[in-house]
């Protein structure tokens, strides 16, 4: 099953398409469900909050899904990089910055996590290995 969409760069969007994530996902255990959701809400967040940070746009989300892998594309046309850290380790959870787990969330959650920018926004890739 593949799916494109695009949703407005909201935080109400990113909620919305993160409960009928839910839906699509019921023939998967409640742990790898529960660990791709929460993955993904964490990533479209980011990119509400920090590369669009404030501003207006929309996010492209292609979504297919096999029976024996996830493969998710997201797309922004935001000004804004990412600077991706050579390391993502487990944050200290004494010592939290604002934030400071999604990262490590999206990387435990799936098997391949790649980021690039583009030349009018970011583009991520990630796959998970199912069943």
């Amino acid at each position: 099953m593949q799916e494109n969409l695009t949703i407005p760069a909201t935080l109400e969007a990113v909620s919305k398409f993160t409960q009928s994530l839910e839906t699509q996902l019921e023939n998967l255990s409640a742990e790898t469900r529960t660990l791709i959701v929460l993955a993904l809400q964490e990533l479209l967040v980011n990119v509400v909050e920090h590369a669009y940070a404030g501003m207006t746009g929309t996010i492209e989300i292609i979504f297919n899904l096999s029976v024996s892998e996830l493969q998710v594309t997201i797309t922004d046309q935001a000004q804004k990089a990412f600077d991706m850290p050579d390391d993502i380790a487990l944050p200290d959870p004494l010592d939290l910055p604002e934030g400071g787990m999604g990262l490590f969330i999206i990387h435990q959650s799936f098997d391949r996590v790649d980021y690039k920018r583009l030349s009018d926004g970011n583009q991520w890739q990630l796959s998970k290995k199912l069943g």
